[in-house]
Protein backbone atom coordinates (compact mmCIF):
# COMPACT_ATOMS: atom_id res chain seq x y z
CA UNK A 1 0.00 0.00 0.00
CA UNK A 2 1.40 3.35 -1.03
CA UNK A 3 -0.22 5.03 1.95
CA UNK A 4 1.70 2.82 4.35
CA UNK A 5 4.92 3.41 2.42
CA UNK A 6 4.34 7.16 2.75
CA UNK A 7 3.88 6.85 6.48
CA UNK A 8 7.01 4.78 6.94
CA UNK A 9 9.29 7.04 4.88
CA UNK A 10 11.46 9.73 6.42
CA UNK A 11 10.60 12.23 7.86
CA UNK A 12 7.21 10.66 8.61
CA UNK A 13 8.99 7.80 10.35
CA UNK A 14 10.64 10.29 12.70
CA UNK A 15 7.25 11.91 13.34
CA UNK A 16 5.78 8.51 14.23
CA UNK A 17 8.64 7.72 16.58
CA UNK A 18 8.31 11.15 18.22
CA UNK A 19 4.54 10.74 18.56
CA UNK A 20 4.70 7.35 20.29
CA UNK A 21 7.81 7.96 22.42
CA UNK A 22 7.40 11.62 23.39
CA UNK A 23 4.04 13.22 22.60
CA UNK A 24 1.45 10.47 23.16
CA UNK A 25 2.72 9.31 26.59
CA UNK A 26 2.43 12.86 27.94
CA UNK A 27 -1.33 12.96 27.24
CA UNK A 28 -1.38 16.77 27.01
CA UNK A 29 -4.95 17.99 26.52
CA UNK A 30 -4.34 21.71 27.03
CA UNK A 31 -3.63 23.58 23.78
CA UNK A 32 -1.81 26.36 25.64
CA UNK A 33 0.60 23.81 27.09
CA UNK A 34 1.06 22.13 23.69
CA UNK A 35 1.81 25.48 22.02
CA UNK A 36 4.22 26.34 24.85
CA UNK A 37 6.16 23.07 24.58
CA UNK A 38 5.96 22.86 20.77
CA UNK A 39 5.90 26.44 19.43
CA UNK A 40 5.42 27.15 15.72
CA UNK A 41 8.29 25.92 13.55
CA UNK A 42 9.68 23.71 16.31
CA UNK A 43 10.42 20.08 15.51
CA UNK A 44 7.42 18.94 17.57
CA UNK A 45 5.10 21.42 15.88
CA UNK A 46 6.23 20.20 12.47
CA UNK A 47 5.64 16.59 13.52
CA UNK A 48 2.13 17.45 14.72
CA UNK A 49 1.43 19.11 11.36
CA UNK A 50 2.91 16.19 9.41
CA UNK A 51 0.86 13.58 11.27
CA UNK A 52 -2.34 15.62 11.06
CA UNK A 53 -1.80 16.05 7.31
CA UNK A 54 -1.24 12.30 6.84
CA UNK A 55 -4.47 11.41 8.67
CA UNK A 56 -6.39 14.14 6.85
CA UNK A 57 -5.20 12.72 3.51
CA UNK A 58 -6.03 9.16 4.55
CA UNK A 59 -9.45 10.35 5.67
CA UNK A 60 -10.08 12.06 2.34
CA UNK A 61 -9.29 8.80 0.52
CA UNK A 62 -11.51 6.67 2.78
CA UNK A 63 -14.34 9.21 3.00
CA UNK A 64 -14.51 9.53 -0.78
CA UNK A 65 -14.51 5.77 -1.36
CA UNK A 66 -11.04 5.69 -2.92
CA UNK A 67 -9.71 3.42 -0.19
CA UNK A 68 -11.69 0.52 1.24
CA UNK A 69 -12.80 1.35 4.78
CA UNK A 70 -12.55 -2.21 6.11
CA UNK A 71 -9.06 -2.67 4.67
CA UNK A 72 -7.93 0.65 6.08
CA UNK A 73 -9.22 0.03 9.60
CA UNK A 74 -7.88 -3.52 9.55
CA UNK A 75 -4.40 -2.08 9.04
CA UNK A 76 -4.32 1.35 10.72
CA UNK A 77 -5.26 2.59 14.20
CA UNK A 78 -6.76 6.07 14.00
CA UNK A 79 -8.08 6.50 17.54
CA UNK A 80 -4.82 7.18 19.41
CA UNK A 81 -3.82 9.79 16.85
CA UNK A 82 -7.22 11.47 16.85
CA UNK A 83 -7.45 11.50 20.66
CA UNK A 84 -4.00 13.09 20.91
CA UNK A 85 -4.26 15.52 17.99
CA UNK A 86 -7.88 16.67 18.14
CA UNK A 87 -7.09 19.41 20.65
CA UNK A 88 -4.65 20.90 18.13
CA UNK A 89 -7.11 20.56 15.25
CA UNK A 90 -9.95 22.15 17.22
CA UNK A 91 -7.67 25.03 18.23
CA UNK A 92 -6.53 25.50 14.62
CA UNK A 93 -10.17 25.64 13.49
CA UNK A 94 -10.98 28.26 16.08
CA UNK A 95 -7.84 30.35 15.46
CA UNK A 96 -8.31 30.39 11.68
CA UNK A 97 -12.13 30.44 11.66
CA UNK A 98 -11.88 27.51 9.22
CA UNK A 99 -14.20 24.67 10.29
CA UNK A 100 -12.91 22.34 7.58
CA UNK A 101 -9.47 21.89 9.09
CA UNK A 102 -9.09 18.22 9.94
CA UNK A 103 -12.65 17.34 8.96
CA UNK A 104 -11.62 14.21 7.04
CA UNK A 105 -9.44 13.10 9.95
CA UNK A 106 -12.33 13.63 12.37
CA UNK A 107 -14.79 11.75 10.17
CA UNK A 108 -12.25 8.94 9.79
CA UNK A 109 -12.03 8.65 13.59
CA UNK A 110 -15.84 8.51 13.86
CA UNK A 111 -16.02 5.82 11.18
CA UNK A 112 -13.32 3.83 12.92
CA UNK A 113 -15.30 3.92 16.16
CA UNK A 114 -18.31 2.40 14.37
CA UNK A 115 -16.05 -0.17 12.70
CA UNK A 116 -14.56 -1.11 16.11
CA UNK A 117 -18.04 -1.66 17.56
CA UNK A 118 -19.10 -3.83 14.62
CA UNK A 119 -15.84 -5.74 14.09
CA UNK A 120 -14.52 -7.96 16.87
CA UNK A 121 -10.76 -8.49 17.21
CA UNK A 122 -9.41 -11.44 15.25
Amino acid sequence: MQLEQMLLMEPNQRALHWFWRIFFPRKISDITKIREIYPNNSEGSMYLDRLSAFWESAGALVNNGLLNEMLFFDRFLVKPYWEALKVVIFADREETKEPRIGENFELLAKKEEIWRQETPPK
